[in-house]
């Protein structure tokens, strides 16, 4: 008998959409995303210039950090799209907002979203 695994990470909601559906019902989209930190650069030389770059190296990538169009040193992944149908949308309580985190947590085939307040 296998064991379940248990995989939990942490998304924030950045799209809440609604559309209709072949039927002509509202259906509403919710798309989570996962915060990940951009990987610091990597400095590589020959061995004669070591010494300097181990100097170097932590302030260079001090300075890549703190460059405005790098984005903060992080990138989004998109982790689930939810899809409900409008009554599932009215019985949901309380109904996330752009920008709530919530934790996923996949178990098995069972998937629980829970709101991190």
């Amino acid at each position: 008998m296998k064991s379940v695994v248990k995989v939990s990470f942490k998304a924030i909601l950045t799209s809440k959409s609604m559309t209709r559906d072949p039927t002509g019902s509202h259906i509403i989209r919710l798309e989570f995303v996962e915060e990940r930190e951009l990987p610091t650069p990597i400095i590589m030389t020959g061995q004669e210039a070591s010494g300097i770059v181990r100097e170097i190296a932590p302030v260079v990538q001090q300075v890549v950090r703190s460059m405005p169009f790098i984005g903060g040193g992080k990138y989004v992944m998109p982790r689930l799209t939810l899809w409900l149908t409008e009554d599932e949308w009215d019985k949901l309580e309380p109904k996330p907002d752009i920008g709530d985190e919530v934790e996923i947590i996949v178990e098995g085939t069972s998937v629980t979203i829970r709101y991190q307040k």
